[in-house]
């Protein structure tokens, strides 16, 4: 146990105190901060753009009611009630005579849509006036035919569909002899509000509403878990791997093997790779917790507890493929094609994460959490949402895990045996599985 002990400790120290570890630790928050960033300059950027489109109103009765609306989008609906900062783009329309010939028409406006003259066009069918029947597919004479090259641009599609809409109900009621004013109050909508679960302060022993923002950081936390779970497995696996094979082709592995035996030694670097991602978790869940307590976000301390054993165990697992891996490959390009599998299985579970948000408890969730190799990502964003998991289930998929992270590392042990001293000659998966095997 001093033996490995001792390769624990020296790996360890080999693995923080290099300029790689610190550049790597801090990457993620400063890549964070700068996507964060660069958001926010692409939204401000985007709302200070004024766009100009053509519009060819073929009933000739619905520009009154566009430019009004086009007024409230210019001078209300741009900025932001709270801030009053501009978030959106400004439209100018540009209103085009229709011609007999609607082809020639839109090919003039395409080409000068092309030219950049315009961001898009539209055209309002001469026949939208007239309801379409339920189950009847509208020609272009009875809608509106938007036309533009910038697919992700759709502000004023959305605009325009509203306004022309509007425009639209207000001619049929009028043609009824209805007021609008009347119609529009009969068809106001009843206000909702959406709230969370009702819970009682623990401090002052009021019924609370979980508000919005604690909504938005419920959704958000599991998420941040789960990949940083992702990320921190795979900044200690890894390299770890990638030091496995470098002593292997400068030989010190078999230095190394002259005063210690294979599976101590493999055992010595997997729980080094278990502290380097404690050192890790200890840094990104510290500052991570602080920031959550600055914006009123409670974060359970159970959460963080099973957040750490999960992450012990998935580390376990994934540290002692990861390891065999490196002792079986013969070089770096060699890990490539072996470590396939086992970074599919790591990164796997984060393709359901929208499924665990949507049902904690549902069956897919369910049993994603108990598959041994998934668990400990979605156990972990299960326990994060506002669902509620049964009480047996965390412990149990931890056992489950730890069995398995035990199978792991036994299997790992014969591989790294064999493979460690083995030079010149390439392995398949199978060589892997025949080892472990026969050893």
């Amino acid at each position: 146990m001093r033996k490995v002990l001792a390769v624990t400790m020296r790996e360890y120290r080999a693995a923080v105190q290099t300029k790689a570890f610190v550049f790597g630790l801090l990457m993620v928050p400063i890549l964070g901060a700068l996507s964060l960033a660069m958001q926010i300059f692409i939204a401000r950027s985007a709302g200070e753009k004024t766009m100009t489109y053509a519009v060819i109103d073929r009933t000739h009765l619905l520009r009154p009611a566009l430019d009004a609306a086009l007024a409230r989008h210019n001078d209300v609906e741009v900025f932001d009630p709270v801030t009053h900062a501009r978030t959106a783009p400004k439209f100018v329309v540009e209103y085009v005579e229709p011609a007999e010939d609607s082809g020639e028409q839109r090919l003039a406006l395409s080409q000068r849509h092309v030219r950049g003259e315009l961001d898009g066009f539209l055209e309002i069918g001469p026949d939208v006036l007239v309801p379409v029947p339920p189950g009847v597919i509208a020609d272009d004479r009875g809608s509106m035919r938007y036309q533009s090259d910038k697919d992700i641009e759709r502000d004023f599609l959305r605009w325009a569909s509203r306004a022309v809409s509007a425009a639209v109900q207000e001619q049929r009621l009028a043609a009824r002899g209805v007021p609008s004013e009347v119609m529009r109050e009969l068809e106001r909508p009843v206000p909702s509000k959406v709230r969370g679960s009702t819970k009682r302060n623990p401090v002052t022993g009021a019924l609370e509403d979980t508000n919005e923002e604690s909504k938005a950081a419920n959704t958000a936390l599991p998420l941040a878990l789960v990949v940083l779970m992702l990320i921190m497995v795979m900044l200690g696996a890894i390299p770890a791997m990638q030091a496995v094979v470098e002593e292997k082709q400068q030989r010190i592995a078999e230095v190394l093997l002259g005063s210690i035996p294979p599976f101590q030694l493999m055992l010595g670097k997997l729980l080094s790779v278990v502290l380097v991602t404690l050192t890790i978790s200890a840094f990104y869940l510290g500052g991570g917790y602080a920031i959550a307590a600055r914006f009123g976000v409670r974060v359970a301390p159970v959460i963080l507890a099973w957040f750490v054993l999960f992450l012990i165990l998935s580390t376990l697992i994934y540290g002692s493929l990861f390891t065999a891996i490196g002792a079986a490959a013969t070089d770096l390009k060699e890990t490539q094609s072996l470590q396939m599998p086992a970074t599919m299985l790591l990164t796997l579970p984060t393709f359901f994460t929208s499924a665990i948000l949507r049902e904690p408890n549902g069956t897919i969730a369910t049993f994603g959490s108990f598959f041994p190799f998934s668990a400990p990502l979605l156990m972990t964003a299960r326990l994060a949402t506002t669902g509620g998991v049964p009480w047996w289930q965390p412990p149990l998929a931890a056992i489950e895990v730890l069995l398995v992270a035990l199978a792991c590392v036994w299997a790992a042990g014969r591989i790294f045996r064999v493979g460690l001293l083995m030079q010149g000659k390439g392995v398949r998966l199978r060589d892997l599985a025949r080892w472990v095997v026969r050893g």
